[in-house]
């Protein structure tokens, strides 16, 4: 006997609801604040709210389309889509694509039109803690609080510098984080920050794969920002890429 479908409430495009707009949608359940309504118009990163029963998930995405925005109902096995990651040891730059490197140090070269998608930002170690606000979301969504804005959190971390590349032929989905990263075969310039070291390295990527999707921070440093985008946990991180995964699937169709 198979389990109880679960749902997302997903952003259609790319506009992000504003405040006024959640707060009044909230306003069709019960226990749910306009602070609760503040915290997710900031956090949103194209999926709204996940891990909804069936009957919650309707009416959150009816009372967002009452308010002009354009809300997508999608089950949850349907974004399933950032394959495992993979962590980067060693990476190189050509002309006609980046060379990887396994444990063994052997050398795999992919074009660069396969790259399917580039991330980057300023991801913090979060412990979360449920309050008050992230249980009454929970008891009347069913809503997992890592996946419920940023309600309640404690920050009691720092955060790490993260790039993420996804191909487009073989699920595959590679990871760089910048404080264990030799740059030394990428960039050798023992005077540059490794902050320095990571905005160039993103630049160059994008500068190389055109025709890849961008996450708000790499499109941040493609625009010409020397600083990274920071998020809030690594779910709102793995959110905006499984949403941008999804609504370019769904341009396609």
């Amino acid at each position: 006997m198979g389990g109880i479908t679960q749902y997302a409430v997903l952003q259609k495009d790319g506009l992000s609801p504003n405040a006024d707009q959640i707060r009044r949608a909230f306003r069709s359940f019960n226990n749910l604040t306009d602070a609760d309504a503040v915290r997710l118009a900031a956090s949103a990163q194209g999926i709204l709210l996940r891990h909804l029963q069936a009957d919650a998930a309707r009416a959150f995405q009816v009372a967002l389309n009452a308010e002009g925005v354009s809300a997508a109902l999608v089950p949850e096995d349907e974004l399933c889509l950032l394959p495992e990651g993979k962590s980067l040891h060693r990476f190189e730059l050509t002309p006609d694509g980046f060379i990887t490197f396994d444990l063994l140090g052997r050398a795999k070269l992919t074009p660069w039109k396969e790259l399917a998608l580039i991330a980057a930002g300023a991801v913090r170690q979060v412990e979360m803690s449920r309050t008050q606000t992230e249980r009454s979301v929970f008891r009347l969504f069913g809503v997992r609080p890592k996946a419920v804005s940023e309600a309640g959190t404690k920050l009691d971390s720092t955060s790490q510098l993260i790039l993420e590349l996804v191909l487009r032929s073989n699920r595959t989905r590679y990871q760089i984080n910048a404080a264990q990263f030799p740059f030394k075969y990428t960039v050798d310039r023992p005077d540059l920050s490794p902050l320095e070291k990571f905005v160039w390295l993103v630049k160059e990527i994008c500068r190389h794969a055109p025709g890849a999707v961008l996450n708000r921070g790499a499109r941040d440093i493609c625009d010409g920002t020397d600083l990274v985008r920071g998020y809030s946990n690594h779910q709102v991180f793995n959110d905006e890429m499984t949403w941008l995964l999804w609504h370019g699937a769904q341009k396609k169709t």
